[in-house]
């Protein structure tokens, strides 16, 4: 018997699950299960608990040691992990943007050129408030399921919205009529990024496994997002975004430098004032120094949320 990896039983979330532990290059065997958040597809995930409904079953089954290790979506994960936890690895990050997928496919209609009064589907407040700054006069249309059945509803709808991280790795990018960027549309925080959970104590064959294939710029990028949204005390149930990345992309590019910049760009929806907020912050990030970077990546999203803040 190999390591044991927890995971959703969605196609998504099986394929997803499978790119980590592949990457592990260590034998290991599915544990599939079913969460609240798969279960209740007839209700908006703002509606009964957010974030957390995804994953609690996967935790449980760590806890209760069914599994070795539970592999998330990022974007899944609540802002902090319980103390018994601990974000243990992420993977590069996947494309982090939203695509659009028109009925008539990759050659259909654009966003922009969709006439008045179309009908667009997401299950995403987040998506919903960016783009009814550019489109108000369009109607949005609350879907959930998975990409299949999302994907479906064009049937009825004149397009859905989709991460463009899922669609990539279900070979569905042909199916993408155009990328937003994230000039346009911030994506959820932790979107694209795949994410392995432990417990806090694991033995060191588990811990040798995960840490191999730790990204080390996506975990920053991870710590400063996931902030963003603890500062804010925020979740599915808020439309908010964040976007962290460094300005020089490549690592290479980086050698012999003491620090490398990151930025992050945040969103949020002042529903009291039925506006929306924006800011951006920048700092350097200590290369080398491990605790040096992380901690320098969370004060930077905790002084994004700060900012934001500042214009309530």
């Amino acid at each position: 018997m190999g390591l044991r990896v927890a995971t959703r039983k969605s196609a998504l979330a099986l394929a997803q699950t499978k790119l980590v532990a592949d990457a592990m290059g260590v034998p290991y065997e599915l544990v599939p299960m079913t969460t609240e958040g798969d279960r209740r597809l007839d209700k908006t995930l703002a509606s009964f608990g957010g974030k957390g409904v995804f994953i609690k079953e996967l935790e449980v089954a760590l806890l209760e040691g069914r599994a070795d290790i539970a592999v998330h979506s990022l974007k899944d994960m609540p802002s902090e992990v319980m103390p018994e936890f601990r974000l243990a690895a992420v993977m590069k990050r996947e494309d982090p943007r939203d695509a659009f997928l028109a009925k008539g496919g990759a050659e259909g209609l654009k966003f922009m050129e969709l006439p008045a009064g179309a009908r667009v589907g997401t299950g995403s407040i987040r998506r919903v408030a960016q783009l009814k700054a550019v489109r108000p006069d369009l109607e949005y249309v609350p879907v959930r399921g998975n990409i299949q059945t999302r994907i479906s509803k064009l049937e009825e709808l004149d397009g859905v919205v989709l991460a463009a991280a899922g669609l990539k790795r279900m070979g569905l990018a042909d199916r993408v009529t155009e990328y937003f960027d994230t000039d346009m549309v911030l994506p959820a925080s932790g979107q694209g990024i795949l994410a392995v959970e432990t417990l806090k104590d694991v033995p060191d064959d588990v811990a040798a496994a995960v840490a191999r294939i730790n990204d080390a710029d996506t975990y920053c990028i991870a710590v400063a997002e996931m902030a963003y949204l603890k500062a804010l005390n925020a979740g599915c149930q808020f439309p908010v975004a964040s976007f962290a990345e460094f300005e020089d992309a490549s690592p290479a590019g980086a050698q012999g430098t003491a620090s490398r910049t990151m930025v992050i760009r945040g969103f949020y929806w002042d529903d009291t004032g039925s506006r929306s907020l924006r800011a951006e912050s920048a700092c350097e990030i200590p290369q080398g120094d491990e605790p040096a970077r992380i901690a320098a990546a969370r004060d930077l999203g905790i002084r994004l949320a700060q900012a934001i803040l500042a214009e309530l």
